[in-house]
């Protein structure tokens, strides 16, 4: 796929004013978005719990995991991330993408609007036409 980078806006989800704009590496791969620890604490964002996680080479480690909000391209999303330790680099994972209601363009290197699906809503639901 290549690797490519976008500018994500993430934020404290009790308080939007505490936000700040980063670069994240986008990794349809990987499961959860990760944020550096350093924004984390400047945005108030509390570790909830702890997971195991694989990394590619097959090595487990152990990181925190938190709620944030993340926006990009007038989209935005409430998301567990990952809280990253020195030398992690900030990952938007599948996660992100899917609640942000992206999908990656691997040839543009670019993220793009996914379609959205439901499960059918049975036979007296209206259906309503989407442009």
């Amino acid at each position: 796929m290549g690797i490519f980078r976008v500018r994500v806006k993430v934020y404290n989800l009790s308080d939007e004013t505490r936000a700040r704009e980063i670069e994240m590496v986008v990794d349809s791969g990987a499961t959860y978005p990760l944020i550096p620890r350093e924004l984390a604490d400047e945005l108030g964002i509390s570790p909830e719990t702890e997971r195991a996680f694989t990394l590619a080479d097959g090595n487990q480690i152990v990181r925190f995991m938190a709620r944030a909000g993340l926006a990009y391209d007038g989209r935005s999303a409430a998301s567990m991330v990952v809280i990253g330790e020195r030398g992690d680099v900030p990952i938007l994972g599948a996660h992100a993408l899917e609640g942000l209601g992206f999908e990656v363009d691997p040839v543009a290197k670019t993220l793009r609007p996914a379609p959205q699906y439901l499960l059918g809503l049975g036979p007296h639901a209206p259906v309503a036409a989407v442009a």
